[in-house]
């Protein structure tokens, strides 16, 4: 999607990857070496360097590890990661989204895992579900 330039084509599209985005950020420093080293191969449709894609879209909060985590978090930020399960996989939490509460993480964090990342990707406000 990144290097197909399909970002730059839909501005808009607003996108969430599972499982904390799959492969893309654990592994952005090796697509940002391939970007540099190799723009004839990896930049041919889109000369966007692609850590300006950090916090573009939206990844679930699936990587049952508290460090793997706060890697993210510290990529995304807590805007563009939101609860995530594996269901109705039986390797998902027992309990959805213990080890997050369990985080030694500011409240606010834990606010935008929870809920308001979520709003902001389907557009909708809190308001609309205050009763």
């Amino acid at each position: 999607m990144i290097f197909g330039g399909l970002f730059e084509r839909l501005p808009k599209l607003r996108v969430m990857f599972a499982h904390a985005g799959g492969s893309f950020l654990p592994t952005i420093g090796r697509i940002q070496h391939g970007f540099d080293c190799r723009p004839d191969l990896v930049a041919i449709d889109n000369n966007v360097n692609p850590r300006s894609y950090l916090g573009k879209f939206w990844v679930d909060s699936v990587t049952h590890d508290p460090l793997m985590l706060e890697y993210v978090l510290k990529l995304q930020g807590s805007k563009k990661v939101m609860l995530g399960s594996d269901y109705p996989f039986p390797l998902g939490d027992l309990e959805i989204g213990r080890f997050i509460e369990d985080m030694d993480l500011p409240a606010t964090v834990k606010e935008d895992i929870f809920s308001n990342s979520v709003l902001e990707w389907l557009q909708l406000s809190k308001q609309q579900f205050l009763v």
